[in-house]
């Protein structure tokens, strides 16, 4: 096992991640590191440190273990300070997934700390009327819930603010008032609950509510997505499918002023910004606070599709071309902006003119699924080509994708199989469910074919781009000089394709039989499986051609082993 840590732990924001604490439960792969609870400080959100299994080999059950962070999100499974089990109505302290028990100790302690309150902690009595207000609300014994949380909510805690507003709003018909609601929900935002935040946003587009307030509904829940209210994120999507984008912008305009004005404190949107672009770039890091204020990169944040917009058409204006292109997909979608084809391909035109490789990318993917931007396909295919031809590996990942699903063109599995192993052997990291694994179902012969067409294509292309030519120099140095359990890594390098190889079955299972013969136990599963796939009747060259690899230090021609 090999652990292999990010070199950097930094937040979508640009902030620095900081380790906070030990994660109280794991998630991650049985012989990993602990999992960790890390803080950014610019935006205020906690992730969890987790470990994935990267290169697995599923003989020995070894991997490496690759350092990812995720968001801890409001309905997390566990509490963070006790791992407690937690249900999706649980609170939230600061951004952190808490049980309620927690809850009421952390915010206790925050009273403390202000001085509101005269001990560091709640007696154990005092601590046991709140559980038991929290057991009498689940079981709606409504009255008791009220009793119970009345003497916490009218000295300032906010989850039984929370409660009692919605005791008045769900609670049996004499005590239903949602203006007093309302009023409870308010106290408990004010301290930045995050479902009082949900609870108001709900409350204001409810049917049964005489004074339905949509935009203001919106604000709302824009500000609890803010403040980490994963409820909020939802409603909030299902709420602007039902105002114009006027409306949408109105409401945005409104809890931006609302942050402002109430939690001053509490608004990182320009420390965000100045924090990108001085660790981006000043166009690179405008560009990434404008996708995160339309929502593309965070979705846990306060959306302003009019700011988002307004930095997106002054890096037009400059020529960036990320900007270009992006401005492009968001008018052809109707994301954050009215929709308008007509704009839409005149951007995405103008990127593509310049080579920006993205806008070809989507524009492919968008006209071959029946949309009527105006681009030409055939225009677009002559520029994947030509991309192709000069090395692009991210091209040919595309490319190779296209001719498996048949985006636009007819689905044509081997021409599909050589670009995916011709993008990987150039450097393009492919997704963890490679496509190349579900196209070695075709019938061996199309997989030869497919196989040597793409080490043709390298031949071929030797001559015009330099680093097939440092990858053939590498490659030669490898195969024909001597190193420990030489044959075993090459047949795993030719079985799963990798930078500077191509993946090549019958290779791979030539490799395996030699490192078997040399008496390495771990090959034998490796040749019981392979051939399986690969016909008896070339079964007995793979040997010859692995040996060959050795002699002339380059890849042996596939059609003379498969005659």
């Amino acid at each position: 096992m090999v652990v292999i840590d990010t070199p950097d732990e930094i937040c979508v924001c640009g902030g620095k991640l900081t380790y906070i604490r030990d994660a109280p439960n794991r998630v991650s792969a049985k012989f990993a590191p602990q999992d960790e609870i890390w803080l950014c400080k610019v935006c205020a959100k906690y992730f969890i440190k987790t470990w994935h299994a990267e290169h697995i080999d599923y003989y020995t059950e070894n991997a490496d273990y690759d350092a990812h962070f995720q968001e801890v999100k409001s309905d997390h499974r566990y509490c963070v300070f006790c791992n407690a089990s937690r249900r999706s109505e649980n609170p939230v302290f600061l951004k952190q997934p808490v049980c309620k028990k927690c809850f009421i100790l952390k915010e206790w302690e925050e009273h403390f700390k202000r001085g509101e309150v005269a001990k560091t902690s709640p007696s154990d009595s005092e601590l046991s009327d709140f559980l038991d207000g929290e057991t009498a609300l689940e079981a709606k014994a409504f009255k008791e819930a009220f009793a119970k949380f009345k003497p916490f909510a009218e000295v300032g805690f906010s989850l039984a603010e929370l409660h009692l507003g919605e005791i008045y709003e769900s609670g049996p018909h004499e005590l239903q008032n949602f203006k007093v609601a309302l009023e409870w929900y308010k106290k408990a935002a004010e301290k930045r609950l995050p479902k009082a935040f949900f609870r108001i946003g709900k409350l204001l587009s409810d049917n049964r509510n005489s004074e339905i307030n949509l935009i203001e509904a919106y604000k709302w829940l824009n500000l609890g997505v803010y403040f980490g209210d994963f409820s909020s994120f939802s409603a909030r999507e299902a709420i602007a499918k039902k105002l114009s984008h006027e409306e949408i912008l109105r409401a945005q305009d409104e809890s931006s002023l609302a942050l402002k004005k109430s939690w001053k404190g509490k608004d990182c949107r320009r420390q965000i910004l100045e924090n990108l672009k001085s660790t981006v770039g000043e166009h690179e890091g405008s560009l990434k606070y404008a996708s995160i204020l339309d929502g593309s990169a965070f979705q846990m944040f306060l959306l302003d599709y009019r700011e988002s917009e307004r930095l997106y058409l002054g890096l037009v204006e400059e020529g960036y071309l990320p900007a270009m292109s992006g401005l492009g997909e968001k008018l052809a979608h109707g994301k954050g902006v009215p929709k308008n084809l007509d704009e839409a391909a005149q951007l995405l035109t103008k990127s593509i003119s310049r080579k920006y490789y993205p806008a070809v990318e989507f524009a492919w993917n968008e006209i071959a699924s029946g949309s009527e931007l105006k681009i030409d396909l055939d225009w677009l295919k002559t520029f994947f080509l030509a991309e192709i031809e000069a090395g692009n590996s991210r091209a040919m990942y595309c490319w190779g994708v296209i001719n498996k699903n048949g985006t636009g063109i007819p689905k044509n599995l081997e021409e599909a199989y050589k670009w995916l192993n011709l993008a990987q052997y150039l450097g393009e990291k492919l997704p963890r469910s490679n496509p190349m694994d579900s196209l070695e179902i075709m019938p061996f012969e199309q997989l030869a074919n497919a196989q040597y067409a793409a080490q043709e294509w390298l031949e071929s292309h030797q001559g015009k781009i330099p680093s097939i030519r440092k990858f053939n120099k590498y490659f030669r140095e490898r195969v024909m000089t001597n190193s420990p359990r030489k044959w075993f890594k090459f047949g795993q390098f030719f079985q799963y394709g990798r930078e500077g190889f191509l993946r090549n079955l019958l290779l791979a299972y030539g490799c395996f039989e030699l490192a078997l013969t040399e008496g390495d136990a771990e090959a034998k599963p490796r040749v019981d499986f392979l051939v399986k796939i690969i016909p008896p009747r070339l079964i007995e060259k793979a040997s010859e051609m692995a040996l060959s690899l050795e002699k002339t230090g380059c890849m042996p021609d596939w059609r003379q082993g498969s005659e």
